[in-house]
């Protein structure tokens, strides 16, 4: 669960004991005015490699954030985003999701950090259910030879609409890989997804 002995921190989905024991959540909101805040938060925060996915107003980039290479964004077309226009970033592997969303006063951020697996001494009794699901990306691979091998480009047949995806698997498609958390209220008994996280990008066989 969210701690709440530290000032700083706050319940980012304003509910109470959804996480079991197995998981360690942190959530915080902070204030930010500029893209060195969210490098000094991720310099903080970030202890791994991660594939990205950036929602803005104006767009929907996907790339790298690579912690053994300085630290840096990676975007297929060698640009960063531009702070103001962000809605969400997620930063995502096997093991754990750095989630950065925007505040409704637009200048802070809520953060959130879900590090999966970490209490080893946890029995397979006591941990929390989870379930891994597949969303295939819409369009087939196509040759671009204006992308590094670190990219894939996908596009749909017929039409202009393309999407560039981290990846260095080759394949046909590609699936966006989520972990949903299942959390059972304790009055009724009832189960549901409680809250979910980015997983991967992989191929996908169809």
């Amino acid at each position: 669960m969210c701690e709440n002995g530290k000032k700083e921190l706050k319940n980012f989905f304003k509910e109470e004991n959804y996480l079991d024991t197995v998981e360690d959540m942190y959530c915080l909101k902070k204030d930010y005015t500029n893209i060195d805040d969210i490098y000094e938060f991720l310099n903080q925060n970030a202890k791994d490699n991660y594939k990205v996915i950036v929602y803005a107003v104006n767009e929907v980039k996907l790339g790298y954030y690579n912690f053994n290479d300085d630290k840096k964004f990676i975007f297929p077309d060698n640009n960063e985003f531009d702070e103001k226009y962000i809605i969400e970033l997620r930063l995502f592997n096997e093991n754990e999701e750095i989630y950065l969303r925007k505040d409704n006063d637009i200048n802070s951020y809520n953060a959130r950090i879900i590090k999966d697996n970490v209490d080893k001494s946890v029995t397979e009794a006591e941990k929390i259910i989870t379930i891994d699901d597949a969303s295939t990306l819409f369009g087939e691979k196509v040759i671009d030879k204006n992308i590094n091998d670190n990219f894939v480009k996908l596009q749909e047949s017929g039409r202009k609409i393309s999407l560039i995806i981290p990846s260095e698997d080759r394949a046909k498609y590609y699936a966006l890989v989520t972990r949903s958390y299942i959390t059972f209220d304790e009055k009724t008994g009832q189960a549901g997804i409680g809250y979910y996280r980015y997983l991967d990008i992989r191929p996908q066989v169809k």
